[in-house]
């Protein structure tokens, strides 16, 4: 657990590609980042990864290959607690697409998910606001074009 921190959690998430576009988001805090939420007791991470993405953006995605896990610590909004997190990551690309073109998407603006778009991953990986997401989309994307498991 994160140096103080009191609480742990695990989320899942998938860097989700299609042609050679990655699936973003902007959430509440107006950051560019990667779809991803909490792992419910229910559910192992994967199932999460899945259910996460399809609840921020409305596509419904289909795991390909691990990626690793991320770990931060981050201060919760109303407490001021730290928080430490564990993130596992996934790449991965949309069940349906029409001939390689992107699926339409729909954003959680529920949860304050303002955007939920496929963009040229080039353009990801300028536009992502955390270095550790960048990353991930460079790592996934070898791993998809190679065919890793």
């Amino acid at each position: 657990m994160g140096k103080d921190a009191r609480e742990h959690e695990v989320s899942a998430g998938i860097v989700v590609f299609a042609c050679d576009c990655v699936l973003v988001i902007v959430n509440r805090f107006d950051e560019w980042v990667l779809p991803k939420g909490k792992v419910e007791p229910s559910e192992t991470p994967p199932e999460a990864a899945v259910r996460e993405v399809l609840e921020e953006t409305g596509v419904k995605a289909k795991i390909l290959c691990q990626l690793g896990t991320t770990d931060y610590t981050y201060v919760r909004d109303l407490t001021g607690e730290l928080v430490s997190k564990t993130v596992h990551w996934y790449a991965g690309t949309p069940m349906e697409s029409d001939g390689g073109i992107p699926p339409d998407t729909e954003p959680q603006t529920e949860e304050g998910i303002s955007s939920a778009e496929f963009i040229p991953w080039e353009s990801a990986v300028n536009m992502l606001t955390y270095e550790s997401s960048r990353n991930l989309v460079i790592l996934a994307r070898k791993r998809v074009e190679s065919g890793s498991k």
